[in-house]
């Protein structure tokens, strides 16, 4: 709950510290004296959308702390313990600071934090009940999370909501795969032409440099056949001229030597070395011009078979040379392909599993809402009808979700309502007015409040347009809800004030033509003034006292769950 609130220099109010006890507190004041300050207080300290326009003037900042005791909510310090923000004690102080710069800062237990971990840590702490939030409950797809909310399906529709989104990425997906395919098919029907055309040259690695240097030496036949020839006349010739003459002759040259200088003997064997290679290449060549043949079928092949690939890598802007490579390349692309189709396939396996699971859920939640839709409304009609509106009745009705997969589920949900006994039942933005508007509002809430871990609630002028015993059950509906929450009521009936278990008062005050606002805590005998005051107006008679006093001393004898 919260148990103390700081304020300093926030709008009209220059430094303000209360504290607050469990039970309903009401919260009175003049018009204009800025009862509403105290909400707007919390609201920008648990993450609200601040400006320096709420700054006093000519001060340089605002500064708003909220200490909360979180002994029994074990969520949030299971949340604080998460997030490395938990102390050693059952307080969570929360902290905002507005500066003229238009920035702010927050603070989760003196640690700097963001503000959407505080809106976060909020939602655990505090819930405002306000006029905003009393037409948001005209809107259907509020209707719809309050249903939700009060069947505590939650965790059912978020699921649900998971799955369709899900779904529909899923779906699209397919869509630009399958478009994706019809291009892919056409890439492939010619990648496989191109591929066959390729497989029937049975290409091989290495062959057009193979192919090309044999189709060289054909070509070149005479001039290799006369080289040669001229080298095996050099290396023999007859006539005496030859290498191996020459050879032979230095030969017996240093073998003169030998008994001279000792290194001859090295030199001959370098010699007879150098004419055993020569004899050996003498023989190679002899050899290979005795089987050097030239066949013109042959060659008539090569030269077809060059022109073929020649041909063929040209067409594919390549170079002979790589036109195995390319062919490797096609079939790696028509691969890919054919596995991107497989993808396809197992996107529709999964969406045709995620809408099974989409129905099964869906079809669960439906359900649930028809039969939680029956209790609440029994609930919330009764309550009207305790509220002056002794014919009122309250229903949910569904119509069919005409959007496929939903995140919402299959049904839309409408509340409808009558209030008198000769009318039917419409929707609530078709026959409520202001009041009943504010009494159905509040029936919602006491249905909903055991349905929510969140400890402090506040109730912004939910009286409005209700007076005399409407107001005063009001103030025992909000009385009996202070025994499960902490409770703060705005309110400016004083049947409703009445029914607080404590009463905090905001008043508006002038220091040398300077404005300023204060809140504090009233004694009983200041409660009673207080509450003559909203009964009486500024002229405040004894009988109006008496009559004030009446009313606390009747409603103290009341137990708190009264």
């Amino acid at each position: 709950m919260l148990a103390q609130i700081h304020i300093r220099d926030l709008a009209t109010i220059e430094e303000l510290h209360l504290h607050f006890q469990a039970g309903t507190s009401m919260i009175t004041g003049e018009t204009g004296a800025g009862k509403s300050i105290f909400i707007e207080a919390i609201e920008l300290a648990l993450g609200g959308r601040g400006s320096a326009n709420l700054i006093r003037p000519g001060k340089e900042r605002a500064d708003i702390s909220l200490c909360f005791e979180i002994e029994k909510c074990p969520g949030v310090m299971t949340w604080l313990k998460q997030y490395d923000l938990h102390q050693d004690n059952q307080e969570c102080i929360i902290r905002r600071v507005i500066t003229q710069d238009g920035r702010s800062r927050s603070y989760i237990n003196g640690l700097p934090t963001t503000l959407q971990l505080v809106k976060e840590l909020s939602e655990q702490l505090f819930h405002l009940h306000g006029q905003y939030e009393q037409h948001v409950l005209l809107r259907t797809e509020s209707q719809r999370e309050i249903l939700d909310r009060y069947a505590e399906h939650v965790p059912l529709t978020q699921e649900i909501k998971r799955i369709a989104e899900e779904w529909k990425a899923t779906e699209k997906e397919i869509l630009q795969r399958r478009e994706k395919s019809r291009t892919r098919q056409e890439r492939s029907e010619y990648l496989q032409h191109q591929l066959n055309e390729l497989l029937t040259m049975q290409l091989r690695q290495g062959e057009w440099e193979h192919i090309e240097a044999e189709h060289r030496k054909l070509t070149h036949k005479e001039e290799l056949v006369l080289s040669l020839q001229r080298a095996m006349q050099s290396l023999a010739n007859e006539e005496g001229h030859s290498v191996f003459a020459l050879l032979n002759d230095i030969r017996k040259c240093l073998e003169s030597l030998q008994n001279v200088e000792p290194q001859a003997q090295q030199w001959v064997s370098t010699l007879l070395s150098a004419q055993s290679q020569l004899t050996d290449l003498d023989a190679e060549l002899r050899h290979y011009l005795d089987t050097m043949e030239v066949d013109p079928e042959h060659l008539r092949t090569l030269e077809q078979r060059i022109s073929q690939l020649f041909d063929l890598a040209r067409k594919h802007k390549v170079t002979p040379a790589n036109l195995p490579v390319f062919q490797e390349q096609l079939q790696t692309e028509l691969t890919t392909l054919a596995s991107n189709d497989s993808d396809l396939a197992n996107l529709e396996e999964q969406q045709k599993q995620l809408a099974a699971t989409y129905h099964q859920l869906a079809t669960q939640l439906s359900q649930s809402r028809l039969k939680a839709a029956a209790t609440l409304a029994k609930k919330i009609t009764t309550t009207i009808r305790s509220l002056s509106l002794p014919y009122g009745e309250f229903q949910i009705h569904f119509e069919k979700e005409t959007v496929a997969f939903s995140p919402h589920g299959q049904e839309k949900t409408l509340f409808l309502i009558k209030t008198n006994p000769d009318q039917t039942l419409a929707p609530l933005n078709k026959v409520i007015s202001g009041g009943e508007l504010s009494r159905l509002s509040l029936a919602v809430h006491l249905a909903l409040a055991h349905q929510t871990a969140t400890p402090t609630l506040i109730f912004d002028e939910v009286d409005t347009g209700v007076a005399g015993a409407v107001a005063e059950k009001i103030g025992k509906l909000l009385r009996k809800l202070g025994s499960a929450y902490q409770v703060f009521c705005v309110t400016h009936q004083a049947q409703v004030a009445a029914f607080g278990h404590q009463h905090v008062l905001v008043e508006k005050y002038f220091i040398e033509k300077t404005t300023h606002t204060r809140l504090r805590q009233l004694n009983a005998k200041e409660q009673i003034q207080e509450i003559a005051r909203l009964l009486g107006g500024e002229k405040i008679t004894q009988k109006t006292l008496e009559h004030a006093q009446e009313m606390v001393d009747g409603i103290a004898k009341m137990p708190l769950t009264a």
